[in-house]
């Protein structure tokens, strides 16, 4: 059985690129997502990553991955992405590319390179060949500056800030246009990682019979991987003209009422979570991001919980489904 019931309503019904589309971090969650949706939709795409790995991509996309354009680069090399980039005769780039919060925790100058100087010279790039279509990935973090407010500081907010301004004086100088999104937080199949994917794992615990708690509770975003990846690729279905930033939320549900809904699917499953709030922002307006850039799918908790618990059970009959990360 085919895993493409969970792009099915996600495909693109108009291509608005004449050329290639790069994403970037093409082996993470969003990424293998977006990578999906434009190989469906007959959209040309290529995947830069610092590895080979397609584990996440095999995931959703199964034995057709192989068809995916791949190059490994590190985009802290600016040489190695601009050669990319021109030799695909790209139209637009998906920047997704970066370390998480632990990650830039335990290696602050390593994610400073990554995630600031990676993003420069995706806008470098952008600059040297006219590419009027960037979209890079911000964070809720970014929220987090300045220090003192009411959500949590971390350096991985604090460059994801860096970015957004860098890439307005991209504008503002050179007139190199982009959207900069933070996406909050985001399940699906393929999110394994971060503090934030317990949810998701909870969803894959279920089905793997186990126990799981999730470390906090209360209000959440619960932004469904295939809307993430459909506000990115929507993004630059079209040039731009500016640099923006835009928050994109999902749907705000708690996470106490999202186990519920797991267990509407399994009454077996043997989920918890403990009594602490997660400490990022839970509810935001993303309807300026519809406004400017057009609308895009929604995907209810229930539906996205549905879809990605009927994708691990799949993926475990066919002896797939991946053992459940820490």
């Amino acid at each position: 059985m085919s895993l493409e019931f969970l792009t099915d309503d996600l495909l693109i019904k108009t291509n608005n690129f004449d050329g290639p589309v790069i994403v970037t971090g093409a082996g993470g969650c969003i990424g293998s997502w977006i990578l999906t949706i434009l190989y469906r939709s007959g959209i040309p795409c290529v995947g830069i990553d610092l590895s080979e790995k397609k584990d996440r991509l095999e995931l959703i996309l199964g034995n057709k991955t192989s068809k995916i354009k791949w190059e490994v680069c590190d985009i802290t090399n600016l040489k190695s992405l601009k050669n990319i980039v021109t030799s695909y005769n790209a139209s637009a780039i998906i920047h997704l590319a970066g370390l998480q919060v632990p990650f830039c925790a335990a290696d602050p100058a390593l994610g400073a390179r990554v995630n600031v100087e990676g993003t420069i010279n995706i806008l470098e790039t952008a600059k040297q060949t006219n590419i009027k279509r960037t979209v890079y990935a911000s964070s809720v973090a970014a929220l987090g500056m300045p220090p003192k407010g009411p959500w949590k500081e971390t350096l991985y907010g604090a460059y994801k800030l860096a970015n957004e301004h860098t890439a307005y004086v991209y504008w503002q100088d050179w007139q190199v246009p982009s959207i900069g999104i933070r996406p909050n937080i985001v399940y699906g199949l393929a999110r394994d990682q971060g503090m934030s994917s317990k949810n998701t794992l909870a969803i894959q615990a279920a089905v793997l019979n186990q126990s799981y708690e999730i470390p906090f509770n209360g209000k959440y975003s619960w932004l469904y991987v295939g809307e993430a990846a459909q506000a990115f690729i929507t993004s630059v279905s079209k040039d731009l003209t500016d640099a923006n930033v835009f928050n994109l939320n999902g749907s705000c549900e708690t996470i106490e009422n999202g186990l519920n809904l797991i267990r509407q699917i399994d009454k077996n499953t043997n989920l918890s979570c403990l009594n602490q709030p997660f400490p990022f922002p839970p509810d935001l307006d993303d309807d300026p991001l519809r406004k400017h850039i057009g609308n895009y799918p929604s995907v209810s908790v229930k539906k996205g919980i549905e879809d990605t618990y009927k994708a691990f059970q799949q993926l475990k009959l066919e002896g797939r489904c991946p053992a459940l990360s820490e």
